[in-house]
């Protein structure tokens, strides 16, 4: 089991490094060559799709849980031809509405989105598939696709066709997220050679229990988008472009962090489907610790770039240093807590406790606001709703109890990484901060970073 976890993460880790390649180019590009107003356009399309999920009702997130912790070769080809037709069908009839309504509505942004919906939430399905099947060298394929396909257009619209208008990227986006579902469709046909390959089949059973099933962690995950775009809702409500840019910019930086920290979410859910000893998940969890702590310092190079290279964004600075603050302990959240909801079928718990978190991110945003009217009093606001989450996961997984050491070692770094972050440049930040987390780390957990550094030094020897 540990050798098939550890396979997984590697697998999806080198397609992050793949994507991490060619997004670190497009995010320093686009800002770099475009106008502050196209990039906010771009930027505000992204916003939007981030909540194509919604469309599916809970149909994908359904799938993903009748599925998650099987084998793709145990499951019943002919179950699973028939739940995705039904999918397909669905989201043909969704999309046709979505794109009527924009139409109407003579916004071309909004018939970008719509169109992309059924392909987005297509290309999605085969994702949950694969990421709950365990068959993470496909998943990492239509990461790297995906990728590599929308860098590849912007690239084209940049340095061939020197274009400076947003509609251009964001109508290449949507035939990109068309080829990708073909090439999926055409590839899942391959999988159901031994059966009839159902391309129009509906079925209401299906439907139902699909929705049944996913509907809450859909809404569940959608509140999670909705709780960590929350501040940029309120950049593009309550200030200018400028801020709303500079924002998204630092928004775009923290993603970055998703090369590292998606391996970990995405493997441990099945991971967590099969394992039980309480011992080695509380390890797990120290481990991910760890693993934020150090992986936030990625912030001081995304500030070193922005010394240097962009200086027109330099202030979205201390916005950046606070939400990737706020990813300590996101990470352990979504790796530990929300993966723990999803296997052990608490997903009514995690919808009750993530609208609380919501509405208390919602409060959190706007008393910030009201004290110091600035884009970083809504980083501010982020920061709070993930230690607000942190906490109020505790009382459904009590047998996960923290030691003193393990409870206030999150919030040593925070203050570690802050005041290297707000106090001093990025070389000299990231040097302390190492130092910082060196020894926090030896002095209150101990065992996990020397279990640590010797994996790390195995994996090293193994490669020489």
């Amino acid at each position: 089991m540990a050798t098939s976890l550890k396979k997984g993460m590697l697998y999806v880790m080198i397609a992050n490094l793949i994507n991490l390649g060619f997004n670190l180019i497009t995010n320093f590009v686009l800002p770099k060559e475009l106008s502050v107003e196209n990039y906010a356009m771009i930027k505000t399309f992204q916003l939007y799709i981030s909540y194509a999920g919604l469309f599916h009702f809970g149909f994908v997130d359904g799938m993903y849980l009748k599925y998650g912790g099987k084998s793709v070769n145990n499951i019943k080809k002919d179950d699973l031809n028939t739940n995705l037709s039904t999918l397909r069908i669905f989201q043909i009839l969704v999309t046709f509405i979505c794109t009527i309504v924009a139409i109407c509505l003579k916004n071309p942004l909004f018939i970008c989105f719509s169109l992309a919906v059924m392909p987005i939430n297509l290309g999605n399905y085969f994702k949950q598939l694969y990421q709950a099947t365990g068959e993470f060298g496909l998943y990492g394929k239509i990461m790297n696709a995906n990728t590599i396909l929308i860098f590849i257009a912007n690239m084209m619209w940049i340095f061939i066709f020197r274009v400076d208008s947003g509609i251009y990227f964001l109508v290449s986006n949507v035939v990109v997220y068309f080829l990708i579902w073909i090439v999926l469709e055409i590839n899942c046909r391959r999988m159901f050679k031994d059966t009839r390959y159902k391309i129009f089949t509906f079925s209401v059973k299906e439907f139902i229990n699909n929705i049944r099933d996913g509907i809450l962690l859909t809404v569940g995950n959608l509140s999670s988008v909705l709780l960590t775009s929350m501040d940029r809702w309120f950049v593009k409500a309550l200030l200018d472009t400028m801020a709303f840019a500079q924002y998204s910019f630092a928004v775009s930086m923290e993603n970055f962090m998703n090369v590292a920290v998606t391996p970990v979410t995405i493997t441990l859910y099945n991971f967590f489907c099969r394992e039980k000893n309480v011992d080695r998940i509380k390890k797990i969890r120290n481990q991910v610790m760890i693993f934020a702590a150090v992986i936030v310092s990625s912030a001081f190079p995304a500030r070193f770039i922005l010394e240097t290279y962009l200086r027109k964004y330099l202030n979205s600075s201390r916005v950046m240093f606070l939400l990737f603050a706020s990813q300590l302990f996101y990470i352990i959240i979504k790796s530990i807590y929300v993966n723990l909801y999803k296997a052990q079928g608490k997903q009514r718990t995690y919808f009750i406790k993530l609208t609380l978190v919501i509405v208390m991110g919602f409060l959190f945003n706007i008393v910030c606001f009201k004290i110091y009217p600035a884009k970083e009093s809504f980083a501010i606001g982020t920061l709070l709703s993930a230690i607000f989450w942190y906490f109020i996961c505790f009382p459904d997984f009590k047998w996960l109890d923290y030691k003193i050491r393990e409870l206030i070692y999150p919030f040593v770094q925070v203050i570690a990484f802050l005041v290297c972050g707000f106090i001093f440049n990025a070389i000299i930040g990231i040097l302390l901060y190492i130092v910082c987390t060196v020894v926090s780390s030896l002095i209150l957990l101990p065992e996990e970073t020397k279990g640590m550094v010797t994996m790390v030094k195995d994996k090293v020897s193994s490669f020489r």
